[in-house]
């Protein structure tokens, strides 16, 4: 499967060789500081971890719901999916996205998070598909408010990460 985004990135199937770029990218203390799920620092236990549970997820949905980001000579650059949903039976589920740090501030991740939304109302039946920010990542809420999300919450002390309480804002788009 290859789905094009634009001129310079395209979505694909995690591989396994894309450990490699799994762990180079994941070891940024940016990345990890700007997400809820991701270790650190990131081992090639977690990247084996991370693609052993995209295929065991692309199984029990029947079709791939997580997608590698990758530039026109096939290098994985990021990752996005869907999670909290179920295809065909859910009518909601939540976006989340990441982005290796050279890639930041070029729209790479608006144009991807704008595909994928559209897939996912178009082939998974989804209506409402919402996205959690930490409220010291504006980047990532302004990629969601480009692509036409709307805050509904602000969330105080939502997520523990690191001993810590961390604020988060909610976000939606609906079909």
């Amino acid at each position: 499967m290859k789905t094009v985004v634009n001129d310079q990135v395209h979505l694909s199937e995690f591989r396994s060789s894309d450990k490699a770029a799994l762990i180079e990218h994941l070891n940024d203390r940016d990345i990890y500081d700007r997400t809820l799920r991701l270790p650190f620092p990131y081992t090639d236990a977690a990247a084996d971890e991370w693609l052993a549970l995209v295929a065991k997820i692309t199984e029990q949905q029947g079709r791939p719901v997580h997608w590698a980001i990758r530039t026109g000579d096939d290098s994985l650059i990021g990752g996005c999916g869907f999670d909290g949903f179920e295809v065909g039976k859910s009518h909601r589920g939540e976006v989340g996205y990441w982005l290796a740090k050279p890639h930041w501030g070029r729209g790479l991740m608006t144009a991807v998070v704008h595909r994928i939304c559209q897939h996912a109302f178009d082939e998974f039946g989804l209506v409402k598909i919402t996205a959690h920010v930490f409220t010291h990542n504006p980047a990532s809420a302004r990629v969601l408010e480009k692509r036409g999300f709307q805050e509904e919450g602000f969330l105080r002390k939502h997520f523990f990460k690191d001993g810590k309480f961390i604020d988060a804002r909610l976000f939606a788009l609906f079909k």
